[in-house]
């Protein structure tokens, strides 16, 4: 199915629901919660009744976005709501889940598994590569710089009315996931929309204010200890960064955080490295809490391709920002970080 189709079978699916939730991932950033907010507004327009929700949100940032108060942030307070016993299923008829990448960002991945069992309808919106296969209709696109570029595709391609709401949703989203349109990500399409969502009167000062102050002090700490660290192999023009499981353990004072709570915290960093000059690419390295070493590798601009050395290595993506994972920790030997597996 091409993307005019898949497109166009969306809003058909949104059009035959009665009661849709959109969901985004746990402790959502600007291209979550806008995606959710635009997505939820393009549901109410065409007379469905829609309900945000993204575990964990922050009760202030972006809270400029059309219908931030009614996203839900607490899964158990959103069942309580809509008198929720055993399933979803119960009283929705359509999931939407947007910019997650992997199911178990929702941090309900469980209940919508239990949800399509029962026969709800899902239909997944996001720019992240594939990870978990779970969708009806999968639209799914990681050449975009997020997922907010690609709702606004979905509504262009629909011809719906580009409003004033919308246009903020999108900007954030953009202006999110770009860095303010400093990531490689950014590209000719991307400005087109941003233009677009200008056009339509998006309010860009506010927008921006919000985008540069969206990182909490945990997360800066993290990422002052990654630019501490960074170095640049001169020979292949590779940066890279390393984060050890001790690392994550002090800054963040605990070691439960979840898979789906850690990709939170490294998802933007590596994108941020991608500014770096002298480099053809970055590599940010970091121990999670199964005894994996994951590694984003992100393009600088006009810089080399990464998504052949991230399939080497184990995992995929997309030729300017993809990802492996290896068993094994992190070790500084002789002033030199290695990964050492197993018992070697």
């Amino acid at each position: 199915m091409d993307i005019q189709a898949k497109f166009t079978k969306s809003l058909e699916m949104m059009r035959s629901a009665e009661r849709i939730l959109i969901i985004a991932h746990l402790r959502p950033d600007g291209d979550a919660l806008s995606s959710v907010a635009a997505l939820r507004v393009l549901a109410i327009t065409a007379g469905k009744e829609a309900v945000g929700f993204c575990q964990d949100k922050n009760q202030a940032l972006f809270d400029y976005l059309p219908g931030f108060k009614e996203i839900e942030g607490d899964f158990n307070a959103l069942k309580d709501k809509f008198g929720i016993k055993e399933s979803l299923r119960d009283y929705f008829d359509l999931l939407i889940v947007a910019d997650c990448g992997s199911l178990a960002r929702t941090a309900i991945s469980a209940e919508i598994i239990e949800f399509k069992k029962r026969g709800g309808n899902i239909i997944e919106f996001d720019h992240h590569p594939r990870i978990d296969d779970y969708a009806d209709l999968e639209i799914r696109y990681p050449e975009l710089s997020s997922t907010a570029e690609l709702i606004y595709n979905f509504i262009v391609a629909n011809k719906l009315s580009f409003t004033r709401d919308l246009a903020d949703c999108i900007l954030t989203g953009i202006l999110t996931d770009t860095g303010n349109f400093l990531y490689p990500s950014a590209s000719d399409a991307t400005m087109k929309a941003a233009s677009a969502a200008l056009a339509a009167g998006a309010h860009y000062n506010k927008i921006v204010s919000y985008v540069l102050r969206n990182k909490d002090m945990v997360m800066m700490k993290m990422w002052g200890l990654a630019l501490e660290r960074l170095k640049l192999n001169p020979r292949y023009q590779l940066a890279f960064a390393v984060i050890t499981r001790d690392d994550i353990r002090n800054i963040l004072d605990q070691d439960n955080l979840d898979s789906a709570a850690e990709s939170d915290f490294f998802s933007g960093l590596a994108g941020f490295l991608s500014n770096l000059s002298g480099a053809k690419a970055v590599m940010l390295l970091y121990e999670d809490r199964r005894g994996l070493v994951k590694g984003s590798l992100r393009s600088t601009p006009n810089g080399m391709l990464v998504d052949k050395l991230a399939r080497a290595l184990g995992g995929g993506g997309h030729e300017r920002a993809a990802g492996f994972a290896l068993p094994g920790k992190l070790e500084l030997i002789d002033n030199r970080w290695m990964l050492v597996c197993g018992d070697n």
